[in-house]
């Protein structure tokens, strides 16, 4: 078992795509109502921003990292540099959909001793100084994350072809790391695939109770929080109600939860 905890938020239909105004919109609403950074806040000067990667986020507290393609063999600064962008201040629908950014994650990355300026995304709050990131997830494939608690979801299409894949390493450098993915459409019947139509055993990973979810944990849209070493170890850990209500009520549909220790 772990100690780094993480957790999803999937819509229940695991094919959901939201167009990129639709996220677009979301951010403004996350910004507005407190569960992440304003760039125009003089708040963001109270959070720490740790490592090469979160320098990114200075400006506007946030990054976007993309999958591009592995030109830089052992250099792992330079891969790093390439597939990440700073956020802009205004985020617009034309930067996600950027042909760049067809496999993209959207990072807001915290760090700072409490209390923080930001309502913090899971239903119980660590003790003491507070680390995590809040990132929204959009790929055109299925993700399916890699985790002892989360089990395979079945993906063979109707025809008999396989549609599970791995992003090669050193062809790529994914967007989404320790994950495997599914095609969104059979390549040899051109049927598209839901993974919703069959299920997958999840566990949880604090009292190791077990769960059949219709999907599993695939998705093409999610959101995640990442708390690293600093969360609560308990069974009823979740995502804070007002968090999850905000995300149902802009996309109108409901979701369902995944947490998993690393």
């Amino acid at each position: 078992m772990g100690v780094q905890y993480e957790r999803w938020l999937i819509a229940k239909g695991a094919s959901f795509l939201p167009a990129a105004a639709s996220i677009v919109k979301l951010v403004e609403r996350l910004r507005k109502e407190g569960w992440i950074i304003d760039p125009k806040s003089p708040d963001l000067a109270k959070l720490r921003f740790e490592g090469a990667r979160e320098q990114h986020a200075k400006t506007t507290g946030g990054y976007g990292v993309k999958t591009v393609e592995n030109t830089f063999g052992g250099d792992a600064a330079a891969a790093l540099a390439a597939s990440t962008d700073p956020l802009p201040a205004a985020l617009a629908a034309e930067w996600i959909e950027h042909p760049s950014r067809e496999e993209l994650r959207l990072v807001w990355p915290v760090h700072g001793d409490a209390p923080l300026p930001l309502k913090y995304p899971l239903s119980r709050t660590p003790d003491g100084p507070l680390g995590y990131t809040l990132e929204i997830h959009r790929a055109d494939e299925y993700v399916v994350p890699v985790a002892e608690a989360i089990g395979p979801v079945p993906a063979t299409c109707r025809c008999g072809e396989d549609q599970g894949f791995e992003w090669d390493d050193e062809e790529l450098v994914p967007a989404f790391g320790a994950s495997t993915g599914i095609f969104a459409e059979c390549e040899a019947c051109s049927r598209t695939f839901e993974p919703s139509k069959g299920t997958a055993k999840l566990t949880n990973p604090f009292d190791g109770t077990e769960s059949e979810v219709f999907g599993g944990a695939a998705y093409r849209f999610a959101i995640k929080v990442d708390c690293g070493k600093c969360f609560v170890a308990d069974a009823k850990l979740a995502f804070a109600p007002e968090l999850v209500a905000l995300v149902e009520n802009e996309f109108g549909r409901s979701f369902h939860e995944v947490g998993a220790l690393y």
